[in-house]
């Protein structure tokens, strides 16, 4: 196995650390479905001792992103169209929820949302896929984050966390023409420009759908 990159090894201070970069490679294809986490592979890419690697990989165990099997080992957890259903479904609800209690954004949000959609722009014209994702995720939290309830964002945030593995197979599809010819984030920019908290609402039901019917598509083709 590989041995760490610079941007892994400045995070391999806290289990916690570990986890995400771990859950990144799952959700890049690097770490495939099925695949057994052996600690001593991931202690020899991370540079660092099994204590924190174990450690790490019970935190994913619990969160569903792995699988443990006491006489086994961690594996990474096998895809399944029916948890996807579930987990966007889990996400509807949490997501209605919020969007339905945003407080409208001040000005300086307003100009700082406009300029994370200024740069999706940019990423997306230079083709930088990983830069892009990591963007849209943040255009997204922030806006989540506009609603005074924090136990429900955080939650949803887990469910992201979930739901990302299964973004990545759909090849990033809020990045491609369909979901970009209907204008998805720029209409939610619009509703919190003129406080339309209908078309905030509908859009966002609107973009989630269409990523959903994607990834039906592409776990169909791989009879999962």
């Amino acid at each position: 196995m590989a041995t760490a990159t610079r941007l892994e090894l400045d995070a391999i201070d806290f289990p916690a650390q570990i986890a995400a970069q771990t859950c990144e490679l799952i959700n890049r294809g690097t770490l495939a479905p099925g695949l057994q986490l052996r600690q001593s592979d991931l202690a020899e890419r991370f540079r660092i001792s099994r204590v924190p690697i174990r450690e790490a990989l019970k935190l994913l165990a619990a969160e569903g992103i792995i699988e443990h099997d006491p006489n086994r080992g961690f594996f990474v957890a096998r895809l399944s169209s029916e948890e996807a259903r579930q987990l966007y479904r889990m996400r509807t609800l949490l997501e209605t929820e919020l969007l339905s209690t945003v407080e409208w954004p001040a000005p300086a949000q307003l100009k700082a949302l406009k300029a994370m959609l200024a740069k999706l722009d940019e990423l997306h014209r230079v083709g930088d896929r990983e830069s892009w994702i990591r963007c849209h995720r943040a255009f997204h939290e922030a806006i989540f984050d506009l609603s005074p309830d924090k136990v429900l964002k955080r939650e949803l945030l887990r469910l992201l966390r979930l739901t990302d593995r299964y973004r990545a197979l759909a090849a990033d599809v809020s990045a491609q023409r369909e979901h970009r010819n209907a204008k998805i984030d720029l209409l939610l920019m619009k509703a919190l420009d003129t406080k339309n908290r209908t078309l905030l609402l509908a859009t966002y039901d609107q973009g989630r759908t269409m990523v959903l019917a994607s990834l039906m598509a592409v776990l169909a083709t791989r009879g999962v």
